[in-house]
């Protein structure tokens, strides 16, 4: 398919509508830098919610259509390390220093009381898959990046996979913190997917099935050219969504075959933070205009062929907001001064 190349702002030879949007704006929130938080929050598997880090031990979890201030919150360790939200958003497990442990509550809403595990093992992320029963773990041994599953009921290496599955990656360091380990769960199967990146030297994202013979390797997408954010799957799992800095791609799942690709130019717009929104009807990328009017605008994708279909300008300053994640729920995050805004119902009818 011949790539559709354009820049996206009123006027053009495009012909898609411009409309500016008004946001809701919920709070600003004292957003942690603990190192558990990321950019301030995290994700569900199931992506109906999100959990924001409010102060270094309080996650507090947003639904779609909860209102401001939400009732749930999680308190937290004073020594995790990474977190990982259950998809049933009431427990999290925590990482810490020499052990791993489950806080919250179980599903009847009884306390939870899995036993800690010690752990020793080099670990740079944690992440559940949707069922909930499997509790993942990336990291590097040997300088090869290697994943795990643990039973997120006994926090014990489910049978099979102890030994660790390697990934097709570049070699790592013991010690290298530059590489960056990110989830992009299945929406229906126990598949993970695991994106290495390192850089501008490339990302590599590999599909994982945790089956009954334990882990199995799949698909393997690697952009040696540059670094992509896994965006996430399309609710049905066919497909997927990849978001660079000058561009976004559609690949097939599970063969990982590309099959869309929309360019952005290479001077003025950039998707910063390349994060989305991927839904049955749109792909929505946040992207920063960098020379005219120095806004923010959402641009919305065609799902099939990732034509622009609108440009959504964003009420935001590139002087005053220099960077904004797009969050489940069409919730808008400034990780910089913890501004949270709601997308209005025309953005996310649009969907």
């Amino acid at each position: 398919m011949v790539p559709w190349v354009g820049r996206p702002r009123p006027g053009t030879h495009w012909g898609i509508p411009s409309r500016r949007v008004e946001l809701t704006r919920l709070t600003a929130l004292p957003l942690t830098d603990a190192e558990w938080a990321g950019d301030g929050f995290v994700l569900t598997p199931s992506a109906e919610a999100v959990g924001l880090a409010v102060g270094s031990r309080r996650l507090v979890l947003v639904g779609a259509l909860e209102a401001w201030p939400p009732a749930r919150a999680l308190e937290l360790p004073r020594t995790a390390q990474l977190v990982a939200l259950h998809p049933s958003l009431r427990s999290v497990a925590v990482l810490g220093p020499g052990r791993i442990e489950m806080v919250g509550r179980a599903a009847d809403g009884s306390p939870v009381e899995t036993t800690a595990r010690a752990w020793t093992r080099h670990t740079q992320a944690l992440g559940f898959d949707v069922t909930g029963e499997g509790l993942w773990t990336s990291g590097v041994q040997d300088g090869r990046a290697f994943v795990r599953v643990l039973d997120s009921q006994t926090l014990s290496d489910v049978a099979g996979t102890d030994a660790g599955l390697a990934l097709d990656t570049p070699p790592q360091g013991e010690d290298d913190l530059d590489g960056l380990h990110e989830w992009m769960p299945h929406p229906r199967l126990p598949v993970m997917g695991v994106a290495v990146s390192q850089g501008q030297e490339g990302t590599w994202l590999t599909f994982v099935e945790h089956g009954a013979a334990g882990l199995v390797r799949g698909a393997t997408v690697a952009s040696v050219d540059a670094p992509f954010y896994p965006a996430g799957f399309f609710p049905d799992g066919s497909g997927f969504i990849g978001v660079g800095g000058t561009w976004v791609r559609r690949w097939t799942y599970p063969e990982a075959t590309m099959a869309a690709e929309f360019l952005l130019p290479e001077q003025g717009t950039l998707a910063t933070g390349y994060t989305a929104l991927v839904t049955e009807r749109a792909v929505l990328v946040a992207v920063e205009d960098l020379l005219e009017a120095g806004e923010w605008y959402l641009l919305q994708l065609d799902p099939v062929s990732l034509r622009p279909v609108c440009a959504w300008e964003l009420p935001l300053s590139t002087e005053a907001v220099t960077s904004v994640h797009l969050l489940p729920g069409g919730l808008l995050l400034s990780p910089e001064d913890g501004q949270l805004w709601r997308l209005p119902d025309e953005v996310l009818l649009a969907r």
